[in-house]
């Protein structure tokens, strides 16, 4: 069963890679993302992470917080390549 979500995972990440590369707005909103999906998931759940002035108007900022929060929501966390 893990086999098959790491698969399907990994495939997701595939169609879900930037055109370009990574740059610093980008990185930022995915820990922010991935910081968030993981307050949600915590046992005592925590105030989402989440620079909402950059979100709403810088693109890359959103893909990554998007990304990140897509990632880190899966069971288990990112996948480990």
């Amino acid at each position: 069963m893990r086999i098959v979500a790491a698969g399907l995972a990994l495939g997701l990440l595939a169609c879900g890679t930037p055109e370009k590369p990574a740059g610093p707005s980008y990185d930022a909103g995915f820990g922010d993302g991935c910081a968030s999906a993981g307050a949600e998931m915590a046992a005592i759940p925590r105030q989402a992470q989440r620079d909402e002035q950059l979100y709403a108007k810088d693109p890359d900022y959103r893909a990554g917080w998007v990304s990140g929060h897509a990632t880190c929501r899966m069971e288990g966390g990112p996948p480990r390549l």
